[in-house]
C-alpha cells in the first residue's frame, strides 16, 4: 500500500506540474472573465484525468498480481516513460535552432475563451500520462473498489490541487490578478528552462519508482 500511495504522489505531481496545463491556465485567467474561465478549465483537466483514472481502476484495478509478467510490464512503462521524459527534458537543454514565439502556437487562442471553450481547452490540455501511470499501479495493487476511489481522490488532491491553488492565488484580489500578467509573461519567457527541468526531475523519479517496483516484484 505504501508503494501505491508514493506512486500515486508522484503520478499527481506529474499531472498537477505539467508545464502546458499551467501555461494554459496562466493565460485563459489572464483574459476576460478569468476565474471563470479558469474554474472551467480546470474542471475539465479534472474531469478527462478522473474519467480515466476512475475506468481504468475499476476494469483492471487490482486484477493483475505484482509479481507477474504483466506487473512488470506495467514497471517497465513507468521506466520507460520516465527515460522518454528525461531524454526530452536533456534535449531542451540545447538553445533553440530558431527563435521561438513570444507563446506557443498551440496556447495562442486561449487568452479570451468563454466557460464552454475553456472546459473544452481544460480537456485537451489535461495531463494524460500522470492518470494511466496512476490506472497501471492501481492494477498492480490489491485494493478494493473503495480503495480505488481513495486513491482517485488521493491522486486528484495533488493532480487538481496545485493548479486549483495557483488559481487562487492569482485571482484573489485585485493587486493578484494584475501579478497574472508578470507571472504568465516569466513563465513563458522561462517556459523552454521549466519544462526541461520537468522532464528531467520527473523522469528521474518516474525511473526510479519502477526500477524498485521491478526490483522488488
Amino acid at each position: 500500500m505504501t508503494e501505491l500511495i508514493h506512486t500515486l504522489i508522484l503520478c499527481g505531481l506529474i499531472s498537477g506540474t505539467q508545464p502546458i496545463t499551467l501555461m494554459g491556465l496562466l493565460l485563459v485567467l489572464g483574459g476576460k472573465g478569468g476565474r471563470r474561465n479558469g474554474i472551467a478549465f480546470l474542471t475539465g483537466c479534472f474531469l478527462v484525468q478522473a474519467t480515466l483514472l476512475l475506468a481504468t481502476a475499476a476494469i483492471v484495478g487490482g486484477t493483475v498480481p505484482p509479481h507477474s509478467p504483466l506487473a512488470k510490464t506495467f514497471y517497465g512503462v513507468r521506466i520507460g516513460i520516465g527515460v522518454v521524459l528525461l531524454l526530452f527534458g536533456l534535449l531542451l537543454r540545447r538553445p533553440p535552432g530558431k527563435p521561438v514565439p513570444e507563446i506557443p502556437h498551440a496556447l495562442e487562442r486561449l487568452r479570451d475563451l468563454r466557460p464552454r471553450s475553456a472546459f473544452i481547452a481544460g480537456l485537451v490540455v489535461a495531463d494524460y500520462q500522470g492518470p494511466v501511470l496512476a490506472s497501471f499501479a492501481l492494477a498492480t495493487a490489491s485494493v478494493s473498489f473503495a480503495g480505488e476511489v481513495g486513491g482517485l481522490f488521493f491522486y486528484s488532491l495533488i493532480a487538481t490541487g496545485l493548479p486549483l491553488v495557483l488559481m487562487i492565488w492569482t485571482t484573489r484580489s485585485d493587486t493578484a490578478r494584475d501579478r497574472i500578467l508578470h507571472a504568465t509573461t516569466w513563465v513563458m519567457s522561462h517556459r523552454r528552462g521549466l519544462a526541461s527541468w520537468f522532464g528531467i526531475v520527473a523522469g528521474l523519479l518516474l525511473i526510479g519508482d519502477g526500477a524498485i517496483s521491478l526490483l522488488t516484484a
